[in-house]
Order: structure tokens, then sequence, then C-alpha cells
């Protein structure tokens, strides 16, 4: 450290050269001010990568990954602290130990700032997905920015064994799975997407089991936790009213001291297998109303094709004016109902439709509408019903946008695909969407060779069945 030398000092002065008393009485003022904030000046300074629609993104040097998205004008402020792992990383034998390490997490968050924060299980949730786990919090204000964000310092940082805690997680999590499961449609989709996904790791857990529940171990869960709850497979993601400077400093004094461990985080290689001819199964289950789901493999969240996975879901739904499905498949009595859902995923996505009968026999005329239909999903739109359809799909992108607590629950999907940006891509993508890029992309997946039948019947109601033979086992 250099010092002001006196006579230099008094030789400036007798000078009258203001410039250098100017400079010098700077740092004196420097210098006085080293206790008030030396070590702000010590500091890790985090690395600016960028900012797209509002959103900076910052990296620490464990490559803790940031995206602070301040609105001034909002009235709410959303934390969610992002893990890019989910139920695909479990392995057989523990599944289910990512959905119990959750919970145990959030019940050791809760004992600790019990005091502070007896309302803590109602501001703030965990949720575990094939593709993350994530823990989101809704504050009243700024001034609870530190005490949350040390809260998920110490998921991060630290590992405390509690039986109790397991004891109570497990529990929970076989109440979840078993009220899951007693939903049908819950169940029906399940096994849809073990069936699209047959030895993938999306098919291996896709919804949730209870077998291996009474077998996780504390010494499973620290594993697990040790190779997952680390810097640099993490996101910290803000929204709403909040100063940028200060809670970017707040973040980086928290979480600039948590190390990288130097073990290298294990890569997740998603395999995925591709599917010959058509399948089908058929399952038969007391009070099950005919139904049959038909589902397709279509492409991940992030790709420039997903925005007409979600257009052609608009036009399969009888609530849209522009159905053309309606009157040839519900107005003419083939079905009761008819319902399209998308499972977006990072490494590849699922278009379902499900489809409700009034009987057995109407099977056979099912299957003749989908070979004749599956072409028209694509063939039969037009521009016009597109543009129809836009402000639909984006009014619901415009709701996620200007809610903090929405946007960092709509986003995190994105952010575990590495490519947050496709968030606001896929906005673009509907914006710019034409009826040429809409058919290109259907008739891509939208093919008898890419379905998957899913056939459940009540077997008191059944009638003999037969079932053509496809022609590739898939």
């Amino acid at each position: 450290m250099s010092f002001i030398n006196p006579a230099k000092l008094n030789e400036y002065l007798n000078r009258g050269n203001m410039r250098y008393l100017s400079f010098v009485v700077f740092l004196f003022w420097l210098l006085g001010s080293q206790c008030a904030w030396g070590s702000v000046t010590q500091q890790e300074i985090p690395s600016y990568v960028g900012e797209f629609h509002g959103v900076r993104e910052y990296r620490l040097n464990n490559q803790l990954q940031i995206l602070l998205k301040p609105d001034t004008n909002s009235t709410e402020l959303a934390v969610n602290m992002i893990y890019r792992h989910g139920r695909k990383n479990e392995q057989l034998r523990l599944i289910e130990l990512n959905h119990v390490l959750e919970h145990y997490l959030v019940h050791r968050s809760q004992e600790t700032h019990k005091n502070n924060y007896s309302d803590l299980k109602f501001r703030g949730i965990g949720i575990t997905a094939s593709d993350f786990t994530y823990y989101r919090s809704v504050l009243t204000n700024a001034t609870d920015l530190a005490p949350f964000i040390e809260m998920e310092r110490e998921r991060m940082s630290q590992f405390k064994d509690h039986v109790s805690y397991l004891t109570q997680s497990v529990d929970e999590v076989d109440e979840e799975l078993t009220a899951a499961h007693q939903n049908k449609t819950y169940t029906e989709y399940g096994l849809m997407l073990k069936d699209l996904f047959r030895n993938e790791a999306y098919g291996v857990n896709p919804v949730g089991e209870k077998q291996d529940l009474r077998r996780i171990t504390l010494q499973d869960l620290k594993q697990y936790w040790s190779e997952h709850y680390r810097p640099d497979r993490a996101t910290l993601l803000i929204a709403g009213n909040f100063d940028l400077p200060s809670t970017l400093a707040l973040i980086t004094e928290k979480f600039s001291s948590v190390p990288l461990p130097q073990q290298e985080s294990k890569r997740f290689e998603y395999q995925k297998l591709p599917q010959y001819g058509e399948r089908e199964f058929i399952i038969r289950k007391h009070d099950a109303k005919p139904v049959v789901w038909v589902g397709y493999r279509v492409p991940q969240l992030n790709s420039p094709e997903y925005a007409a996975v979600l257009m052609a879901g608009t036009f399969i739904s009888p609530t849209t004016d522009t159905s053309i499905w309606q009157k040839s498949l519900l107005d003419t009595k083939k079905a009761e109902s008819v319902e399209a859902y998308t499972f977006p995923f990072v490494h590849g996505s699922a278009f379902m439709l499900r489809i409700r009968l009034s009987t057995e026999q109407q099977l056979a005329e099912l299957r003749k509408f989908l070979k004749q239909q599956e072409k028209n999903l694509a063939l039969q739109v037009t521009d016009k019903m597109i543009d129809a359809q836009k402000a639909e799909l984006l009014d619901d992108l415009n709701k996620n946008e200007k809610s903090p607590k929405l946007f960092v629950e709509s986003i995190a999907q994105h952010v575990v695909s590495g490519d947050w940006q496709s968030y606001y891509r896929l906005r673009d993508e509907i914006e710019n969407m034409n009826v040429v890029t809409y058919r290109q992309s259907l008739q891509r997946w939208f093919r008898p060779e890419n379905r998957t039948l899913g056939i459940f019947l009540d077997p008191l109601d059944s009638q003999s069945l037969t079932t053509p033979k496809p022609k590739r086992n898939g």
C-alpha cells in the first residue's frame, strides 16, 4: 500500500496546484473509507454475460448462473433456485430419491427459519419434474431477499442429518403419489409416457413411483445432494421489484464463498432411441369408460419447431373456434370428448390426445378417423386459422411475463435446457408462424410411424377386440 508524502502535499499546496489537491483529497477519502467497504473491494465481481428482453445474466467464478429481471413497476417479487437435475437422473432401486430430497430440504429450511418466517410453507414451494428441481419463493418486499437468499445458500452448501425429516418426507411423497395414482388421467398419461419413451430416461419414472420410497436412507440423500446441489448445476433467478446493484452484491456475498467441488460434475447423456413403426397397448380396467390416448414424439422445448406443437393443440381443442376435429369427431358422435396435452422436455417432448368414447364399438371408427385426419391436421390449416390462434397463445405467454411468480416458474424448463433465451424466441416463432412452416413441422411427426395408441377399457363391458398388428414393433 502506498502512502501520501506530507512534504509533497505541502509543495503542491504552495504551488496552488488544485488538480493535485483534488487527487490527494480523493486518496485520503479512499483510505479513510477502506474500513467501511474494504470487504466489498475484495469481494468477487460477477461476470456480466449479457441481457435479453430485460433479463440480465451473470456468472460467479464457481459457475453459478444468475438471472435478474428487475421491474420497479411490479408489486411482486419472486425467487427461484433451479437445479439441472430431475426424475430422469434417478437410478433404478432409488426412484423418487430426488423428490424425497426436495421435501427433506424444504423441511430443514422451515425448521431453521420458523421463528422469522412462520408462514414459510405458504410462501415457498419445491417442485420436482423430469428435467429439474426448483425452490420458488414469493416475497412481500425486497427486504426479505437477504434471508431467503441465505436460505438457498444453506440448501446448496450444507447437508445435515435429520432422521425425522427423512421419515416425514417419505410419508409426504407417499401420500402425494397415492393421491396422484388414484387419478385416472394421471395414471393413463404416465403409462403413455413410459411407452413413448420406452427404455429411455423419461420413461423410467415419468410421473412418480412408490416402490423404492421406504429403502431410501440419509446416506442416499447425502450422496445425491453432493453430486447435484452444486453451483455449476444451478441457476438463481429473481424477478419483480428489487434494486439490481444491491441484489447482485448480496448474491455475490452469499454465494461466492460456496466452493465448486473438485470432483467434476457428472454429465448426463440422454440416449434417444428411434421408434420403428406404430405402437399400441391395451389395458383393461374396471370402471374405465373407453378412452384412447394418441401420442406422438415431438421436438424438444427449445426447438424452433416447438411453436408448431403448441399451435397444433389449439386446432384440436373443441373450445376454440378453429377446431378442425369438432365436426368430424364430436358432432358426428364418434367420440364424447377430445383433449390435447403437451409434455415439454429438454431432450424431446410428447404431444398427446385423450379421446373418450361412448362404447368400445367406436374404436374401429376412431382408427379410421386417425388414419384420415393425421394428414388433415396439417393440410386443413390455413394462414387465417393460424393468425386467429396466435393471440390466444401469445396472451398466455404475456400473462407469465407480467407476473414475477409465473415468470420464474414458466422459464425454468428453458433454463435447464441450457438456453433460457428460447423462452422469448418461442414468442417470436409463434408471431412469425405461417401455414408453410406449420405444415412442414407437423408432417415430420404427425405420422403413423411416430404414433403410439394407448387403449383403456373396462373388462366387464368389453367385447372381443381385434387389434391389427403394426407393421414393425417399435
